[in-house]
Formats: structure tokens, C-alpha cells, sequence
């Protein structure tokens, strides 16, 4: 993927591994409570854009399947086990064409 999404990653950090530099104090359980609900609802609000964009990509490729569908339609290319590469597609339909015969060539006298 050439594009990374910012906020998850899997580098192991302070934070992650839940490393302070001072020593837990009793009543600190409240601040850690606190940071683990931030914590929580920014992954919450990243699960929902990666969904959304999800189903997004997976709507943009039927729309682009059933473009591709139309055009080997039209272009008369059948694909009888379901190969989704042109190349493949356009020689299986290459050898399905009937081959025309070569008609003779005319010939004509020209005259100086």
C-alpha cells in the first residue's frame, strides 16, 4: 500500500506498552482510566472511516466490473471460464472468430 493511514501502527512505543517514567502513585488509576477511554473511542473512530472507506472501494469495483462486463459485450469477447485478464480474453476470442477465407487479388493492365 503506497499510502499508509495515519494513527494505527504496529511500532511497539511507551505508550503501547504502557511504560512511564515515573512510578505508578495510588489514585492513578483515574488518569489511566481517562487515557484508555480516549484511547478507545479514537480506535472506534478509525474502525468506522476504514469501514466506510471499505465499502466505498468494494462499491467502486462492482461499478468497474460491470463497466468491464459492457465493454467485452460489446467488444464480443466471451469468457467461457471466467478469465478477467484482456489479453487472455481478447486471444480466446480471437481464436473463436471464423477465419475468412483470402479472395484472389484483381488485377488490372494499365497502359502507357
Amino acid at each position: 500500500m503506497s499510502q499508509k493511514i495515519s494513527g494505527i501502527k504496529k511500532i511497539k512505543t511507551a505508550q503501547k506498552t504502557k511504560l512511564h517514567s515515573k512510578p505508578r502513585v495510588e489514585g492513578q488509576e483515574y488518569l489511566e482510566l481517562y487515557l484508555m477511554t480516549k484511547e478507545r473511542d479514537r480506535l472506534k473512530r478509525y474502525h468506522e472511516v476504514i469501514t466506510e472507506t471499505k465499502e466505498c472501494t468494494v462499491e467502486e469495483i462492482e461499478e468497474v466490473e460491470q463497466e468491464f462486463e459492457k465493454l467485452e459485450k460489446k467488444i464480443g469477447i466471451n469468457r467461457p471460464d471466467g478469465h478477467s485478464d484482456v489479453k487472455v480474453a481478447a486471444s480466446i476470442s480471437r481464436q473463436n472468430k471464423k477465419k475468412r477465407p483470402a479472395k484472389s487479388m484483381k488485377t488490372m493492365v494499365i497502359d502507357y
